[in-house]
């Protein structure tokens, strides 16, 4: 990670504190993607598996077309040692915080 990266994470995300307050010059970088499932999709390739008898050779022989597609673009959140390990969040509210930082 060059300079100009590492400065994007200089904060936490979580408790707003510099990312060396805890003392370690550790800090974890997480990506929070969420993704909507092709129901049509699911559909068509469990069909073809029930039609030939086993998943396996539909997930080769099927068109292997997207089964979900995301629903916001990725956030990127960076989490000092402190909050990555003490930290009870659920993953929503750490999309909401990336969104906001």
């Amino acid at each position: 990670m060059k300079e100009a990266e590492l400065g994007q994470h200089a904060r936490c995300s979580l408790c707003r504190n510099p990312i060396l307050s805890s003392g370690l010059p550790l800090f974890w970088r997480v990506t929070v993607e969420r993704f909507g499932l092709d129901m049509q999709a699911v559909r068509r390739q469990a069909g073809l598996g029930a039609f030939l008898g086993h998943a396996g050779l539909a997930a080769v022989m099927g068109p292997d077309e997207d089964m979900a597609a995301p629903m916001m673009p990725p956030v990127v959140l960076a989490v000092c040692e402190a909050c990555a390990v003490q930290s009870e969040l659920p993953i929503a509210v750490l999309a909401e915080i990336g969104e906001r930082t």
